[in-house]
């Protein structure tokens, strides 16, 4: 009956196969054998999933069959689950779930062989299915023996969720599209030698240069790997081969094409797999329920608050904001296919009240007309309000969630500060935090496209003009001063700069030398901030290479923080991060030319971020996500983390603000310049600058000449003859 029902099912759907193979250009004669098209092209091992549900292990379908797999049970025996819909007629399948004993998850485990992590070109492929979400990263094939070595197929959370891939050693970090849930993908990654290229079903994906390292002694692990800290997969996966060589893309797509014909996907009404749990939540803060459901595809969602429907609530998952007024509710879902539908039991919602204390100011020291910040970070419910105090008395008007004092003197020594943190039902005070006033060890002359710079009141300053040799890049307005570290790379002093009119010098850096600004809140703030940078790429390259970057890790959950990468494709990206591997990614035009030098900027208002470059706008959006850098230092010339590509290149004023710059700003920077402000008042002409000394000509060509008495605003009267003016900032 098997056989027969299979051989019905092939026919079915052999002519859409036929017509995708034919729109691949590819040949059909394998369009009804999956196993025969992969063991044509020879992989050294091959997992099908095709034994007996009973068993504990599973069988190797390569030529040699010599790398059979142990399965590895949870503490109840139930999973993983052999047996499951898949190609051919099996799959195996996974679940993720908490119960008396913990987390419990399960795994497949094939013993170490170096054909399985060759140093040359190989091929991983297989095809995987997502049944649930979850925070961080997912497992699904990993074959690695540490963060040094091997490789990992991962599923990647976040507002976007996406197919991973992480090959150790190499620096590589390639994406494979988002993910449908519940959706089989077939998913490849080649290797030939030189370039890493990722493929999600038949189609190309990401590539990426490096050089990776094989795995020298872990098992290769199907559906978890205990050694990455990524948590095990929950779905199904199916169909997994290894390759010693690069699979060319014509063979992937054939791959792919001949899998589509080869899914048992019987009619299964919707049903709920796992219903959705009671859940608590702080007033006024995300509360979440969700379900695991089944069936065949495509299965629907509605979310119900006690009988009534809630609008937009049609996705596994349900997250809003709640209030007190919520406490008590009960939410459920009903879930419907084409087959069926089913409802979940109601879980209920338990809304607290408490205010809570996450973080108190650090205690911090700051050098003499530097600024400085502090943050408390209160949990509980919200809505929350702040009220500084210096010492045991009021700040005016410092009710913020980050207090910042500006031009620091010496007698701001020793001083204390600490916040007063209301919500509707509860109130607190933080530890104080003590603020220590330096004088500065270096003092940086402002001279020429400095001033530009400094009117603008930037937190950082880095002039990279130090002498050769030098050890430290000096913050030349604030208290953050970097380190120049060549590593294994090359650092030059003294480089001729591309800033116009601009007679200091830069650095140039090459072979991953990079220049290291250590952690600071001031540097990565909980609201606006710009970030601006002038630098001279020596070539392009296949790589991802960071240009400018302040990103961390969060404590191991993910990226947070930016970074300005310069692309493959010659044209630069600033990449939001969120603590975990989903961005956004905003990019700033391209033509980059190696030897030409290139000025830009990120800001951020609060609420759009904005990406400049050579003074224009290039791109604008919004990202809620977005988390600041809270462990990692910030870097120029290559990542903290050491990943992607080293920049080679010259580097130039770098500036850091708390503030979003605008437009007119940011213009005056790239062109080194300030702006004239001219405004009519009567029979007057009213003029006003920053800085710098007003000249004036009776022809816009010239001679040009000081008026040295002239303060701004300058009041002149209207005459009939044409008077031009302009500043001069050196």
């Amino acid at each position: 009956m098997k056989s027969l029902y299979m051989k019905l099912y092939s026919q079915r759907l052999v002519a859409p196969v036929l017509a995708a193979m034919a729109l691949f250009g590819l040949p059909a004669a394998k369009a009804d054998s999956y196993p025969d098209t992969v063991k044509a092209d020879k992989p050294v091992a091959y997992y099908r999933f095709e034994d007996p549900t009973n068993g504990t292990t599973v069988i190797d379908s390569s030529a040699s069959g010599a790398n059979p797999g142990t399965i590895m049970f949870d503490y109840s025996g139930a999973w993983p689950q052999l047996g499951q819909p898949g190609l051919g007629s099996n799959s195996i399948a996974f679940h993720l779930y908490t119960d008396a004993n913990g987390d419990e998850s399960s795994h497949v485990e094939v013993p170490y062989f170096p054909e399985l992590g060759p140093a040359g070109p190989f091929t991983a492929e297989c095809w995987a299915r997502v049944t649930s979400w979850g925070d961080g990263v997912r497992c699904i094939v990993g074959n690695l023996s540490d963060f040094n070595n091997g490789w990992w197929f991962r599923q990647e959370a976040g507002t976007t969720p996406r197919w991973i891939w992480v090959q150790n050693g190499g620096g590589i970090y390639m994406a494979g599209g988002s993910i449908t849930k519940n959706a089989w993908t077939h998913l490849v990654v080649t290797y030939d030698g030189t370039t890493s290229t990722f493929y999600a079903n038949g189609q190309s994906t990401w590539t990426s240069a490096g050089t990776p390292n094989p795995n020298t002694s872990g098992p290769l692990c199907i559906g978890g790997n205990s050694k990455t800290g990524d948590g095990f997969f929950d779905g199904n996966v199916d169909e997994v081969a290894i390759y010693t060589n690069a699979l060319t893309a014509d063979q992937i797509k054939l791959h792919y094409a001949v899998g589509l014909t080869n899914f048992a996907m019987p009619k299964v009404a919707a049903y709920v797999i796992a219903d959705p749990v009671p859940a608590s939540a702080y007033a006024g803060r995300t509360a979440t329920f969700s379900v695991n459901a089944g069936g065949t595809a495509p299965v629907s969602y509605q979310w119900y608050r006690g009988t009534m429907p809630m609008a937009g609530a049609t996705s596994d998952i349900l997250t809003f904001t709640c209030a007190y007024a919520d406490n008590g509710a009960n939410y459920k879902v009903v879930v419907t296919n084409l087959y069926g539908s089913a409802t979940s039991s109601p879980a209920a919602l338990t809304v607290m009240t408490d205010l809570t204390l996450q973080a108190s100011p650090a205690s911090i020291t700051r050098n003499v007309g530097s600024k400085a910040a502090f943050i408390a970070v209160p949990g509980g419910a919200l809505p929350v309000t702040y009220q500084w105090y210096k010492g045991t008395a009021q700040i005016p008007g410092a009710t913020n969630q980050t207090l910042w004092l500006s031009n620091l003197k010496s007698t701001d020594d020793q001083t204390s500060y600490y916040a007063h943190i209301i919500n509707p039902w509860a109130n607190t005070n933080s530890d104080p935090a003590t603020l220590t006033v330096a004088p500065r060890a270096a003092t940086v002359p402002i001279t020429g496209y400095a001033k530009v710079v400094v009117a603008d009141d930037p937190v950082a300053y880095w002039r990279l003009d130090e002498p050769d040799g030098s050890a430290t890049a000096v913050d030349a307005a604030g208290s953050f001063d970097g380190t120049y570290t060549p590593g294994a790379g090359s650092i030059t002093y003294g480089v001729a700069s591309g800033i116009p009119r601009e007679t200091d010098k830069a650095v140039s850096i090459t072979g991953k030398a990079q220049v290291q600004i250590p952690w600071a809140l001031e540097l990565n703030p909980h609201g606006p901030f710009t970030a601006e940078i002038w630098f001279e790429p020596a070539s392009l390259s296949s790589d991802y290479i960071d240009v400018f970057s302040s990103d961390g890790l969060g404590g191991g959950t993910g990226p947070n923080g930016w970074l300005l990468y310069q692309q493959p494709d010659n044209s630069l990206a600033w990449v939001l991060f969120s603590q975990g591997w989903n961005a956004a990614w905003m990019y700033s035009g391209g033509g980059l030319q190696a030897n030409n030098w290139c000025h830009a900027a990120l800001t951020y208002d609060g609420a759009l971020f904005r990406s400049y470059l050579n003074g224009n706008l290039s791109a604008s959006q919004s990202y809620d996500a977005f988390i600041p850098n809270g462990d990692g230092w910030a870097s120029l010339g290559f990542r903290f983390d050491g990943g992607g590509g080293g920049f080679d290149g010259a580097v130039d004023d770098v500036a850091f603000y708390n503030k979003a710059l605008t437009a007119d700003q940011i213009q005056g920077h790239y062109n080194a310049t300030v702006k004239l402000g001219i405004t009519r008042s009567g029979n007057n002409v009213i003029l006003s600058w920053p800085f710098g000394t007003l000249q004036s000509a009776p022809a816009v060509t010239g001679n040009f000449t000081n008026i040295p008495t002239a303060t701004s605003p300058f009041t002149n009267v209207v005459s009939q003859a044409p008077e031009f003016y302009r500043i001069n900032v050196q």
